[in-house]
């Protein structure tokens, strides 16, 4: 008897988070209907409740008995996202307390990552690994230390921490972009190696610690940008009011993600002249930055991998063009799958293979 199974991912709020279901790939000796779907609880009369309904982005992905016995022994296996961890770098500097359209750049850039209702962290705390840097400096290393940090590391329901750092320090002081990258580079360095991010938000032109005056720093923060990228960890920048240079959110957009400065297909980067904009900039990169890579907790064959069938939100999407096994583990969906799964709403991912395609782990 052929037997397939699903695994089942099921993405909520804005585009990247996400709660795994059961999401096992299952082989139940002989039977002929595997039902995937989301933890459930045993009725009364042992049956289990809600498995198999498609209406919150499940689907029951049970087979006839098409008469042949494959042999399948019992395999267990799940899909999971790759999970990003991104730290919000925050220029402190005296400038973010000037206006922005009736509150100050400084609270435009608070309500856009923690409001309550629609702040980015606020509504993906669970299914990305957020962390905060605020960076300042008192004259450089005139004025003893620099870059001043204050930093939350990353972590999953981070919020309410990120927060209560974000609302505490003075905001004063000048900008040593290209030494408060580097710090958080070295600091996500040690991360799990893994998608990995910094969004830099700044409203002015960098110094560096050794000259806080004039702010003379674009080469170095390009370099520390640079450098972040050659370990593994990709930039975006949003400049919070239209105080940076358009040249230099160029050059620092296109490193951050490994172009060169000059690139005929530039990378593109962030100007918010108001907390609208502010706040758009904010969800684009983040969901931007969703992982279109599950990992498949099992070995699939790379030869027979599109007899596998793959539903974005329940609707059957084409091998080769929508998604692919680049590696034997790793499921990664394509193209305008892969945009839409980036684009903020919420989404549903399953995939299913037949038993003969799909081994464990050994």
């Amino acid at each position: 008897m052929g037997c397939r199974a699903g695994a089942v991912l099921v993405f909520m709020g804005m585009g990247a988070g996400c709660t795994v279901g059961d999401g096992k790939l299952g082989f139940e000796d002989d039977t002929a209907t595997t039902t995937i779907g989301p933890p459930t609880t045993s009725a009364a009369d042992g049956s289990s409740e809600g498995l198999g309904d498609t209406s919150g982005g499940f689907r029951d992905l049970g087979m006839a008995d098409d008469g042949l016995d494959s042999g399948c022994a019992d395999v267990m296996a799940s899909i999971e996202p790759v999970i990003p961890t991104i730290v919000l770098l925050v220029d402190q500097s005296g400038s973010m307390s000037d206006d922005f359209g009736g509150i100050t750049r400084w609270d435009a850039v608070s309500d856009a990552m923690f409001d309550p209702a629609g702040g980015v962290v606020t509504q993906l705390e669970s299914s990305i690994r957020f962390g905060l840097t605020l960076y300042t400096s008192n004259n450089g290393m005139f004025g003893g230390t620099c870059p001043i940090l204050t930093e939350v590391a990353p972590d999953f329901d981070n919020r309410d921490a990120m927060d209560a750092a974000f609302t505490e320090p003075l905001v004063e002081g000048d900008t040593p972009t290209g030494d408060a990258v580097a710090a958080v580079a070295a600091a996500l360095a040690a991360e799990p190696d893994t998608a990995r991010a910094i969004v830099l938000a700044t409203d002015g032109e960098p110094d560096t610690c050794e000259v806080p005056d004039p702010q003379d720093g674009q080469d170095e923060s390009v370099t520390a940008v640079t450098d972040a990228f050659a370990d593994g960890i990709k930039t975006f920048v949003i400049s919070v009011g239209g105080e940076v240079s358009a040249g230099h959110l160029q050059d620092l957009a296109n490193v951050g993600v490994g172009k060169a400065i000059g690139d005929p297909d530039p990378a593109p980067f962030f100007e918010a002249l108001d907390s609208e904009q502010l706040i758009a900039a904010f969800g684009e990169i983040v969901n931007g930055f969703v992982s279109c890579e599950f990992a498949i907790d099992g070995v699939v064959d790379l030869e027979a991998a599109c007899q596998g069938t793959v539903l974005l939100d329940g609707v059957p999407i084409d091998c080769g063009t929508d998604w692919e096994v680049p590696e034997e583990s790793t499921l990664e969906l394509l193209g305008s799958a892969c945009d839409t799964l980036q684009d903020g709403g919420d989404h549903s991912v399953v995939a299913s293979f037949p038993c003969t395609v799909i081994m464990p782990i050994p």
